[in-house]
């Protein structure tokens, strides 16, 4: 049986790594190109053996960029990114369908979204946002994109859009989509990471084809 929004549907946001990217990072494939795969591997493998939570492996994951320049240096490299099977197609049908579909991540900055929205046409693209100074990366964080800030990004987003609460739909995998769900009127768990995570979403969906989720988002 297939499982349907209770309510008419208007937005869908996105999660990008696990979601529209297939994979835990989106961030290591970027960082292999530029040469900064084992200053990630290090800084990641750490923060798995001391247990950092979500703000702490932010902070320090930013600490990989420190000198690299900010003037689109990711650009080519997102625009070449490897995405989840579908991925692209996905986005599109459900924009052809009078949906607007954006991305929340948690796990990339504000130099990847910008490439990464344009290469997808996203209606919106929220991440974390990382400092620069003299044109380059400084290592700091400006905003984490927590849990509870998916969720305040969504909702700040529906309401400068004149759009109500109940319009929103959201595809996740992580425990940090779980506050996102907890808003949406409808929610999908793709490939859900957890148990927890599974539960908290209105469906679950097992695919390695993002395009699995478009029967549950019929054409307004």
């Amino acid at each position: 049986m297939m499982v349907m929004p209770d309510k008419d549907i208007e937005v869908i946001a996105l999660d990008l790594d696990g979601v529209l990217f297939d994979g835990p990072s989106a961030v290591q494939p970027l960082a292999s190109r530029l040469g900064l795969e084992q200053r990630f591997l290090s800084i990641f493998k750490e923060a798995a053996e001391k247990q950092y939570g979500l703000h702490q492996t932010i902070t320090e994951g930013a600490k990989m960029w420190i000198g690299v320049p900010v003037d689109g240096t990711l650009d080519p490299l997102v625009e070449d990114l490897p995405l989840m099977k579908g991925a692209e197609e996905t986005v599109t049908t459900l924009r052809e369908r009078g949906f607007r579909v954006g991305c929340i991540s948690s796990g990339v900055s504000q130099f990847f979204m910008k490439p990464f929205k344009n290469r997808l046409k996203l209606d919106f693209a929220f991440s974390n946002i990382l400092g620069e100074e003299d044109g380059k990366h400084d290592g700091t964080v400006e905003y984490a994109m927590l849990a509870k800030q998916k969720a305040e990004s969504v909702l700040r987003y529906l309401e400068n859009e004149g759009i109500a609460q109940e319009r929103l739909a959201s595809v996740g995998d992580g425990e940090n989509d779980i506050e996102m769900f907890a808003v949406s009127e409808f929610s999908i768990a793709f490939n859900p990471q957890t148990e927890r995570v599974k539960e908290a979403a209105d469906i679950s969906i097992q695919s390695k084809d993002l395009r699995a989720i478009l029967p549950h988002f019929e054409a307004n």
